[in-house]
């Protein structure tokens, strides 16, 4: 078994070898957004692998994904598939998660002023 490392929760979980990222997510109770079931449709689900090994990039994956994301080390985690080796993977940030983030945070200094 080895360890999968979710930023940015920090959580760490043990996976099998073959499983999914999206499932390992599941088990650690950390949330991989995605609309498509895994199918690689939506692409939702991108995350960066930030150190470690995931498997080889998928057919879907190389289609879908532009060349320069898959050399930047950006995978779908409904496809990407944990190895032997530990890995640590970043889930970035939804958009609309950081935009009413900064609208609180403006709001909450127009209150303190």
């Amino acid at each position: 078994m080895s360890k999968v490392t979710f930023l940015p929760s920090g959580k760490t979980v043990k996976a099998r070898q073959g499983q999914t990222l999206v499932s390992v997510a599941g088990s650690a109770r950390v949330v991989i957004p995605q609309r498509c079931g895994g199918h690689a449709s939506c692409l939702m689900c991108k995350v960066v692998l930030e150190q470690g090994e995931l498997s080889p990039p998928t057919a879907l994956e190389v289609r879908k994904l532009a060349e320069n994301d898959l050399e930047q080390g950006i995978r779908l985690g409904c496809q990407a598939k944990v190895t032997q080796k530990d890995c640590t993977v970043r889930i970035p940030e939804s958009r609309l998660k950081s935009v009413v983030q900064a609208a609180l945070l403006r709001q909450q200094e127009e209150n303190e002023d």
